[in-house]
């Protein structure tokens, strides 16, 4: 499973009113953790410049997909949650 795949797009962060935006990552500086270990999620890391993003990702329990936005702390350390089907191990094989 190419995990990484899923994110092949420049990480932004949009006001709700979309007057400001800035980026988080891309897709160059990518780095995929399995999260060995009990209760450690995998994650996909991007960063640029001193920002820097954590996706964790969860296999979801009742078919459920979200995208949550977790916070920012410290400053310029983004952390978010993809909870998919292809989060799982070969949940998109097909």
């Amino acid at each position: 499973m190419d995990v990484v795949g899923l994110f092949y797009f420049v990480f932004y962060l949009v006001s709700l009113d979309g007057a400001f935006q800035f980026v988080l990552g891309t897709q160059e500086s990518a780095v995929w953790n399995a999260g060995a270990g009990l209760g450690i999620l995998p994650q996909v890391s991007y960063s640029i410049g001193n920002k820097k993003v954590v996706v964790l990702l969860q296999c979801p329990i009742a078919g459920e997909e979200r995208f949550e936005a977790l916070g920012e702390d410290p400053i310029n350390n983004y952390k978010f949650r993809l909870t998919h089907k292809c989060a799982c191990w070969n949940g998109c094989s097909s």
